[in-house]
């Protein structure tokens, strides 16, 4: 196999992993193989480069370059004298990482919480009844262990600044694991 050939089977194993895994995500499975496109690449595509090499429609590519954008870890952009729109993928898999985080916190775990703060003012304090006791108490537990997610999370992915510094730590401390000396 030529280094071109390796490359691209690479990419290709790559694509189909990260679309593979994207149901545990919360996402569809074209939406990462595309993230994973751009981002295995590390090109700006056009969305019919982007078409060509998954085989896609163009409203499912329209539909899902839209959501990556939403998600803040794809951006469209045209490059000078172009016409057409092209995408791009975030470089620091730290940074997109980040911003999944966000993302997913903003669309699942706030509303959880929030939706478990609605039953729990439902119950009320007036029913000393053990199920009413039952209630209070697990979803109780459930509200101190979102709150404590929301916690980690402000501690450590808030702050971009925070978040780089934690990473750099992370990776000196690998470094050193490896053998490698602090700089």
């Amino acid at each position: 196999m030529n280094a071109s050939a390796g490359l691209r089977s690479a990419q290709e194993q790559f694509i189909l992993e990260w679309g593979r895994m994207s149901s545990s995500w919360g996402i569809n499975r074209t939406m990462a193989q595309i993230h994973a496109l751009l981002f295995v690449t590390g090109e700006a595509l056009t969305a019919d480069e982007i078409i060509e090499r998954l085989q896609i429609s163009r409203g499912n590519a329209s539909m899902n370059l839209r959501g990556l954008m939403d998600w803040g870890i794809v951006r469209r952009f045209r490059k000078p004298g172009e016409r057409r729109d092209t995408y791009v993928s975030d470089e620091d898999p730290w940074l997109m990482f980040a911003r999944v985080a966000r993302e997913r916190k903003r669309r699942e775990l706030d509303p959880t919480a929030a939706a478990i703060r609605e039953c729990l003012s439902k119950v009320p304090a007036s029913d000393s009844s053990s199920h009413a006791a039952t209630i209070r108490e697990r979803l109780g537990v459930l509200l101190e262990i979102f709150e404590l997610i929301d916690a980690v999370y402000r501690q450590a992915l808030v702050n971009d600044e925070t978040f780089f510094q934690a990473v750099k730590l992370y990776r000196e401390g690998v470094s050193l694991q490896a053998g490698g000396k602090k700089s």
